[in-house]
């Protein structure tokens, strides 16, 4: 095992007897910084040095340099060999900082090819031999590889998009920088790959809940930079709601290919999209996918919500008059309509306890991803008010304080369903009144059915 906040100079020592005053200080720079795309360290090398490509770099304005500098392998004058480890770091470390560690993220296909190389010093395996040991075997990706297969297994883009001044680039396998971008594969393996992300097959649900989180942001409002993920959120995919979605990518292309792998972890849903040629194609289609799909997968999950916890829940005993009533409403989700305790209406109650002064609104129930024993699921209820009391420049009008009542230290605001098999809630327990409630037939309860702010059922899939 290794700690994320290592220094890259401990795995690869050669880059410690690189430092000066000017050049990239490598032993500020962790893997945890080099895998969120917060190292500063540059994009490329050699991959896109402007001295290969003209017939006279002169031609472009560029003036003549010593032919020291020029990168040795890769692609040049006397044509391609791949580089070696040596010359990578000899030649990289040459570069000066885009920005200093953890200041601004900047995307680095070299930040791989340093975490490749560490991967092996930690391993004492080669890079193909762990990602092969590690993740293909184990989930049965049968038709991922580090190699070029043969060219009947898949599509060849047009020759162009292949070629570089009328040669033929080489396959990845060849490349330094199949660390980065360099493998093989289908999009049904690449499919179960990222069923194993949403069903925690190679990772617990902890881990895979904060790697799904940003590492740093972007100047766009709507994009942040993971690890090593791309993050998306938007709020044009569902006409009838404000809600926020975000989406968690990985995108990459290289030699004519583009592909693109997309989770939406709010309901469980992946898209794996390849595309040859054309790389705007991919772009076009994923766009078309997603504002055709996430409207009909939310109307699903509405769907299930509202049938399967919204309803009339009362006490078994006669004698004790405490009840709720659940109602799936138009832009909130969830909503407690009624809340009976003891014959008092503990509804009113709970907005006073929240804020005396607070305008209307409503108690909101939030699903926290817990289970409880066999067949409990856990939600949260938060008192969300219909309209602020000051409009500034930061919306608060969200949900942030959960949680926040006990008595006898048990909580006020947790609801626990037991569900039948087939996922329909049988009763609500609710542990800061020592009460169960039953559910009952649905008669005379009105359910809207409208835009949600949260789900109950995930539908789990993958689509490619």
């Amino acid at each position: 095992k290794c700690n994320l906040r290592d220094p890259i100079t401990r795995y690869i020592p050669e880059l410690q007897d690189r430092v000066d005053i000017d050049t990239i200080d490598w032993d500020s720079i962790t893997l945890e910084t080099l895998a969120s795309q917060l190292s500063g360290i540059p994009r490329e090398y050699p991959l896109t040095d402007r001295d290969y490509g003209f017939d006279s770099p002169s031609s472009i304005g560029l003036p003549p340099v010593d032919g020291s500098d020029v990168p040795p392998c890769g692609w040049n004058r006397a044509g391609y060999r791949p580089c070696t480890r040596k010359e990578i770091i000899d030649g990289f470390t040459k570069r000066l900082p885009s920005f200093q560690p953890n200041y601004k993220a900047t995307y680095s296909n070299i930040a791989f090819v340093l975490l490749g190389f560490a991967l092996e010093d930690m391993t004492g395996l080669a890079y193909a031999d762990v990602v092969q040991s590690t993740i293909f075997n184990p989930l049965g990706m049968k038709r991922a590889t580090l190699t070029k297969p043969s060219d009947s297994e898949g599509i060849i883009p047009n020759a162009h998009m292949a070629r570089k001044n009328n040669r033929l680039k080489p396959p990845c396998s060849e490349l330094t920088e199949s660390r980065t971008g360099g493998i093989y594969t289908t999009t049904s393996d690449l499919a179960l790959f990222a069923r194993s992300i949403l069903t925690n097959k190679l990772l617990d649900q902890a881990t895979t809940n904060a790697w799904f989180h940003p590492r740093s942001y972007s100047s766009s409002w709507s994009f942040a930079y993971g690890m090593p993920w791309e993050i998306f959120r938007t709020g044009d995919l569902l006409t009838d709601s404000d809600r926020v979605q975000t989406i968690v990518t990985k995108a990459g292309g290289l030699h004519g290919y583009s592909s693109q792998l997309l989770l939406i972890p709010e309901y469980d849903l992946g898209l794996v999209i390849f595309a040859a040629g054309d790389g705007h194609a991919l772009s076009w289609l994923r766009e078309e996918v997603l504002k055709s799909l996430v409207p009909k997968v939310e109307e699903i999950s509405r769907s299930q919500v509202s049938d399967r916890l919204s309803g009339l829940y009362s006490s078994s005993d006669a004698n004790v008059n405490s009840s709720l009533v659940l109602e799936f409403q138009d832009g909130s989700g969830l909503v407690v309509t009624s809340w009976i305790s003891n014959g008092t209406d503990f509804l009113a109650h709970h907005a006073a306890m929240t804020n005396p002064k607070l305008k209307a609104g409503h108690v909101q129930l939030i699903p926290s991803n817990i289970k409880r024993g066999t067949n409990g699921q856990v939600w949260r209820a938060e008192f969300i008010q219909d309209e602020l009391p000051f409009e500034g420049l930061v919306n608060m009008n969200l949900v942030v304080d959960v949680d926040s009542f006990t008595y006898a230290s048990r909580s006020l605001e947790e609801f626990v369903f037991q569900l039948d098999e087939t996922g329909r809630a049988m009763r609500v327990n609710l542990p800061g009144f020592r009460i169960s409630l039953d559910r009952q037939p649905r008669k005379g309860i009105a359910v809207a059915v409208g835009a949600s702010s949260h789900r109950l059922m995930k539908p789990l899939g993958l689509i490619h």
